[in-house]
């Protein structure tokens, strides 16, 4: 009898101390944030990505597994800017009360960085434009960095007992990050002014940090198909603007950018867009790299 009472006291501290010692679990809405998560928690966190690099995060279905996922959240970090409108209210409601809106588990990063495409007015007519501005903030590595310093903050208050070591990898990954950057900006000098036609305006905060030009978008508005009038409009453009490539996302339909390079010749590119896109955007400093050497690529063999 004392040795079972032993062992049962033994398991429950086990249990108590381990429950008191468990690692943060982060919640990303985007495999970037969970990239990013990974870089300043490192071995001290756990993480998860609702969506992959070759889903549109538009459109995810609040399954009964990301509901149990959801639960266990210490962190959430989304882009926000209602790019998950149609899943993450659902999955919210699951929740536990630590990444409810208001508290600091809860970090949407589009709410601390400026945003591009923000619509003067709003109607039925313009198609699934987001009200606050475009939300696929991840590609402008500024937005990046000031999500850096943000994640490393909440996850220090979360886990303070840990808040030297997460201080510590952010500025690690800050210094390798600013050296990448001044890099990128290097590797993008002979696209500056360069003009592309975009399936959908996923990559608005590249082509701002890039300076390069978008002249058309495949989608005749948001998440619409073209039309074949629209199609034509853009053969009009390819043959007048002096056009780089046709460029999409690894979830954006095939067809209408192969038919429109068919009609204009002109190459078209499946960037990795995230985290997972393409076999080599395995983290945010590959994603990016991988970005460049596309596109610069294309430019080469003109």
């Amino acid at each position: 009898m004392i040795k079972i009472a032993l062992s049962l006291i033994f398991a429950i501290v086990t249990l108590s101390y381990s429950s008191a010692h468990a690692k943060p679990f982060v919640f990303a809405c985007e495999p970037e944030w969970a990239s990013l998560a990974n870089e300043i928690g490192q071995d001290l966190i756990t993480s998860y990505s609702a969506t992959t690099g070759i889903q549109d995060p538009h459109y995810i279905r609040a399954r009964p597994s990301l509901m149990s996922r959801i639960r266990k959240a210490d962190l959430l970090v989304c882009s926000g800017a209602g790019l998950e409108s149609g899943w993450l209210p659902l999955l919210l409601q699951k929740a536990s009360a630590n990444v409810q809106p208001g508290k600091s588990g809860h970090l949407l990063i589009a709410e601390h960085v400026a945003l591009l495409d923000k619509p003067d007015r709003i109607d039925r007519s313009m198609g699934d434009v987001h009200p606050d501005g475009n939300p696929h903030i991840h590609l402008d590595p500024n937005n990046i960095e000031v999500a850096a310093r943000l994640v490393a903050e909440r996850l220090s208050e979360i886990d303070s007992e840990h808040i030297d070591h997460y201080q510590k990898n952010l500025e690690s990954f800050l210094k390798k990050w600013q050296l990448s950057t001044t890099k990128w900006q290097d590797l993008g000098n002979q696209l500056r002014g360069k003009s592309v036609i975009s399936h959908h305006k996923s990559f608005s905060y590249l082509m701002s940090f890039l300076k390069i030009n978008s002249v058309g978008f495949i989608e005749e508005k948001p998440g619409i198909s073209p039309s074949s009038k629209h199609l034509a409009k853009l053969v009009e453009t390819a043959e007048k603007q002096d056009v780089l490539a046709v460029i999409r996302t690894p979830y954006d339909p095939t067809a209408p950018s192969e038919w429109l390079s068919e009609k204009t010749g002109l190459s078209t590119l499946t960037l990795p867009f995230t985290v997972g896109g393409t076999p080599k955007a395995t983290n945010l400093f590959e994603l990016m790299d991988e970005t460049l050497n596309q596109l610069n690529s294309v430019l080469e063999n003109r």
